[in-house]
């Protein structure tokens, strides 16, 4: 009776559903986002119809993934970052091309897609490539390797995926010679909305998403040389995290935040920044800038975990064997599927993707019948126009919740399959779309609870050995911004650690009380030095 209680308890605790559906507050950079990568898909379509070659449509747009990465990343970062995605989308794409047009069965083609996931998620999480991560390169392999190919259209799939991926690399680029300093302003910006959330209605919860948005401001700000804008942003950031240790009356505190929305506010629309400080608090916050400089980049941990790969590597094969022995044609839906509940970090996390998944798709199906029952789909504009404004859609919600997004990918897989197979209509595959979409995210959580993660006691260690030197420092040297700095980004760690070991199934052998214990104590230290003494 303990046993099956010991089970079930495990079990609810495993495939928690709450707050799956739930959507997420974000502020900023959404509709710029948005409103690029729609440029870049309808500009690429358009080329296509006028040159007579839609049946390229797939391949352009697989070319416009790339400018779905790097949405928050300054553009030091994002320069690199998006050469690299646009480089594996177009390998990704040759990969899978070469392997239909030599391939006779449909077996090369499902081990090319699997091993394309596994190549891709290890690398996206190496290079810490953040959302989508390595979710598009399966869909890019995928739909090479399932389309009927001939040695000679190879190098044209190939060229038009990279042609695409190139425009979207320079249309993401081009910023930078107007507004080089908008992703470090977009950080900060949200960081006071945090505190001023905190603010106006104090909770740990608020507290904690302030001092995260805090620290993450830091690190942008100080991986990049300092001029006069980035001066004013750092200056900002040590004044409102005073504000957050401070404290005060209801009425002062409420004050505060009104301030600090303002100055958001002017951050994200004013080109000169004053960070309205005096002579005295711009010396004291200016230091507080140099101590955070001076701790330098974090520890980047331990190497992602392999084990991550061969999961996604047998789901794919998994999905792709089913999906391909029920006759689905097209069956790499359900190997992306598969890899899109895998790409996240616990078997928690990955349930919370598959609803979101398979009721996205259904919602989403649901959406394409109706749309296409009013549309008329022989027109190759109007596809074209379906095609954008789901794409738009779909990066208008992402960010606020994954099942949102998916309501409009939908309609847009069915319209672009539409654009390159005109005799196939769109109202056709919504059945299939979907069916083949719950196979591959079953499939996902199937192969996530077989196959443990053994590396969660290891991890959770590392964190925990690097939370209690930061907090020994603090002990012995006293509390200055940098220290403070070390040890918040120390703590969250912990904190992660321990987050990803308790949606897990080999979580078990976790030592959860030695790492609460060192939370506690950073905590306590954290919230027992209510200023900075500058060095």
């Amino acid at each position: 009776m303990n046993y099956f209680s010991s089970v079930w308890g495990r079990s609810s605790t495993l495939f928690d559903s709450r707050g799956s559906l739930s959507p997420r507050r974000v502020r900023g950079n959404v509709i710029v986002t948005a409103a690029r990568v729609g440029v870049c898909l309808l500009t690429v379509l358009i080329i296509l119809h006028l040159a007579g070659r839609m049946d390229l449509a797939p391949y352009a747009a697989m070319g416009c993934f790339t400018a779905l990465y790097a949405r928050d990343d300054t553009y030091r970062r994002r320069a690199p970052i998006l050469a690299l995605v646009a480089t594996g989308l177009t390998l990704s794409v040759g990969a899978g091309a070469l392997t239909s047009a030599l391939s006779t069965t449909m077996v090369a083609p499902i081990v090319v897609v699997a091993l394309v996931a596994a190549a891709a998620k290890y690398t996206s999480d190496t290079v810490r490539l953040g959302a989508p991560a390595g979710l598009m390169f399966v869909f890019a392999a995928g739909v090479a390797a399932y389309a009927p190919q001939t040695l000679a259209g190879v190098p044209v799939h190939t060229l038009t995926t990279a042609a695409a991926a190139a425009l979207c690399w320079v249309m993401a680029m081009v910023g930078v010679l107007v507004h080089p300093r908008a992703a470090h302003r977009l950080a900060s910006a949200r960081a006071l909305h945090a505190v001023a959330d905190h603010l106006h209605a104090p909770t740990p919860a608020r507290r904690q998403g302030a001092e995260a948005a805090l620290h993450r401001a830091r690190q942008v700000l100080g991986a990049t040389p300092r001029t006069d804008t980035v001066l004013a942003l750092e200056v900002m950031i040590a004044r409102a995290h005073t504000l957050v240790l401070d404290g005060g009356d209801r009425v002062l505190q409420g004050r505060r935040a009104a301030e600090l929305r303002e100055l958001a506010r002017r951050v994200r629309t004013r080109r000169r920044l004053d960070p309205l400080v005096s002579e005295e608090e711009l010396r004291t916050f200016s230091a507080h800038a140099d101590q955070v400089r001076s701790v330098g980049a974090a520890h980047p941990g331990p190497a992602p975990r392999m084990v991550w790969a061969v999961r996604i590597a047998l789901a794919s094969l998994a999905a792709g064997v089913l999906a391909w022995s029920l006759g689905m044609g097209h069956g790499y839906w359900a190997t992306v599927s598969a890899a899109s509940v895998l790409q996240a970090t616990s078997v928690t996390l990955t349930w919370h993707r598959t609803l979101q998944r398979a009721l996205g798709t259904v919602a989403g199906t649901g959406a394409a019948a109706a749309l296409f029952a009013v549309v008329d789909t022989s027109s190759v504009w109007v596809l074209i126009i379906v095609v954008v404004l789901c794409q738009v859609g779909a990066e208008l919600v992402v960010t606020t919740n994954y099942a949102y997004a998916i309501v409009c990918v939908t309609p847009l897989t069915l319209a672009l399959s539409s654009l390159a197979h005109p005799g196939a209509g769109a109202s056709d595959l919504v059945g299939e779309r979907l069916a083949a979409t719950v196979l591959g995210a079953v499939v996902g959580v199937v192969v996530t609870l077989l196959v443990r993660d053994g590396s969660m006691r290891e991890r959770v260690e590392w964190a925990m050995g690097e939370c209690a030197r930061a907090c020994r420092q603090v002990e012995e040297c006293g509390m200055d911004a940098g220290a403070r700095h070390r040890l918040v980004d120390a703590h969250a760690r912990v904190r992660e650690a321990l987050a990803v070991a308790g949606g897990e199934t080999g979580g078990r052998g976790v030592p959860r009380g030695r790492a609460e214990a060192v939370c506690e104590r950073a905590q306590a230290l954290l919230d027992r030095e209510r200023s900075f003494t500058p060095a």
